[in-house]
């Protein structure tokens, strides 16, 4: 009812928003006009006190309110909140796009290998690698950043506690309720120092505590994958750099208690092959399938039958997937992202595969591919492209669907005396893209946030977003 009531709104005020979806109901276009952006100001509060999933109290019980006049004056009280003229754009909301922080000066050195997770209000990445070059020895970054949505910045964190020290790059990364889950990971040189601890970071303390695994604790390696269910965390795959595995480990949050579950089996592709490592795994019906991966020889698997771990039998399978009936199979990979799309979906990019003949890995194309658990068929998504192919990047998506990726290595080419030179850059570039349309309110709060000239007032008056009835759960992301 309240959908409705705000849908009438915006026909009464001339908003008019146009929703255009593709064939594969790929991206969605908001088409708005809009005739004083005093009514938007209004508009915006109107959505949100009214919004079902907030705790506000009714217009009558507050003890704070504000006029129209009240609200056209915040402009002149010289606060910064007003609206920028171009802020309420046509925007394809199914792309990627370029995040730039506000404050280019402050944010990560460019990396690869690092991990992120993405929660309500911030993207956190930790660790990651830089390869040495003419001035500079290698670097592994023992950081922990934290971008925020709202403010759009970057803020190097400093944590307290028994936290990782050598193994900072292909670690296994994971958000468990407020905690950040890592687990694995090598240092420099690649193998050297391979980890199997378990360590857990308090996302509101930022307290590293390193725990202890009981019963059959997993092997050292990097490049496995995790994935969280309920309270159990499952831990498969992955590499010590000599020796690949596929097994799979069960770990009991509340008691740490470990169980060895799943055991390595002989790949289709090539029997010589046990094992993979920084392939990615989804869980399904109680079912684990993983996607591509590398394997000991420097092959990438491929994406016809895939390894499937189920839960109940506590066995592995092969299911053979089908093609796009058009593009056929994505091409194999390894160093790639998949995550939640629509029913009974994932949607999967970037990665890479390593080249023979040049000796060095190849970023695959920049397209993006889903893939249909109840069909088991792989489909390309015609209209959809990354703006930069990446691998070794660290991607996540937050309970909005909104995808955030950052870093990795780009391939490059140079010309030089006629020659063509192939080279690998590591980045620090930040991508989005919403795998899902946004409801009214976040909408709305999204368009508040792009009309501002100067959102440091966010922090520096906040009592001003209570003026404006912005709801706790918008304001508490502000930090």
């Amino acid at each position: 009812m309240l959908e409705l009531t705000t849908l009438m709104i915006f026909t009464w005020l001339t908003l008019r928003v146009r929703y255009f979806h593709s064939y594969f109901q790929n991206f969605v276009l908001f088409d708005i006009d809009i005739n004083n952006n005093v009514i938007v100001r209004w508009l915006c509060s109107f959505v949100m006190t009214n919004d079902p999933t907030t705790n506000q109290k009714s217009t009558q019980q507050q003890t704070t309110t504000l006029t129209m006049d009240d609200i056209v004056n915040i402009k002149q009280s010289k606060t910064s909140l007003c609206l920028s003229s171009n802020f309420l754009l046509p925007k394809n909301l199914m792309q990627f796009i370029e995040d730039i922080p506000l404050d280019s000066s402050d944010k990560p050195h460019p990396r690869s290998g690092h991990r992120a997770i993405a929660t309500e209000s911030d993207l956190w990445i930790w660790g990651g690698y830089y390869p040495a070059n003419d001035n500079q020895p290698e670097r592994m970054f023992q950081e922990l950043w934290r971008y925020n949505f709202a403010l759009r910045r970057w803020t190097l964190e400093k944590t307290t506690g028994d936290g990782p020290t050598l193994t900072l790059a292909s670690h296994s990364m994971c958000l468990f309720r407020n905690l950040l889950l890592v687990f694995g990971g090598t240092g420099f040189p690649f193998g050297q120092h391979v980890s199997n601890d378990l360590f857990v970071l308090d996302l509101k303390r930022l307290h590293w505590k390193r725990c202890r695994i009981l019963d059959q604790q997993p092997e050292p390696v990097y490049g496995a994958s995790m994935i969280v269910n309920d309270d159990h965390l499952y831990i498969l795959c992955g590499t010590n750099s000599w020796s690949y595995n596929s097994d799979v480990y069960d770990i009991h949050l509340p008691t740490l208690t470990c169980k060895h579950i799943g055991h390595t089996f002989d790949e289709i592709e090539d029997p010589s092959e046990t094992g993979r490592y920084r392939q990615e795994a989804y869980l399904y019906k109680n079912k684990i399938f993983l996607f591509g991966g590398g394997g000991v020889s420097g092959i990438s698997f491929s994406f016809e039958y895939l390894p499937v771990f189920d839960l109940t039998t506590q066995s592995w399978s092969f299911v053979h997937a089908n093609p796009d009936p058009i593009h056929n199979f994505p091409t194999s990979r390894k160093f790639h992202s998949i995550f939640p799309f629509h029913n009974n979906q994932i949607i999967m990019f970037g990665g890479a595969h390593f080249h023979h003949l040049l000796n060095r890995h190849i970023c695959v194309n920049n397209r993006l591919w889903t893939f249909d658990f109840e069909k088991l068929e792989w489909s390309i998504l015609p209209s959809l492209t990354m703006l930069q192919s990446t691998y070794f990047h660290a991607a996540s998506m937050n309970e909005r669907g909104e995808i955030w990726t950052h870093g990795g290595v780009v391939n490059e080419s140079r010309s030089t005396n006629d020659n063509r030179n192939h080279s690998e850059k590591r980045i620090t570039t930040l991508y989005t893209m919403h795998t899902r349309v946004l409801n009214l309110s976040e909408l709305t709060w999204n368009y508040f946030l792009n009309s501002l000239s100067d959102r440091t007032y966010l922090i520096k008056q906040p009592e001003l977003l209570a003026q404006l009835h912005i709801p706790p759960r918008f304001t508490e992301r502000i930090h």
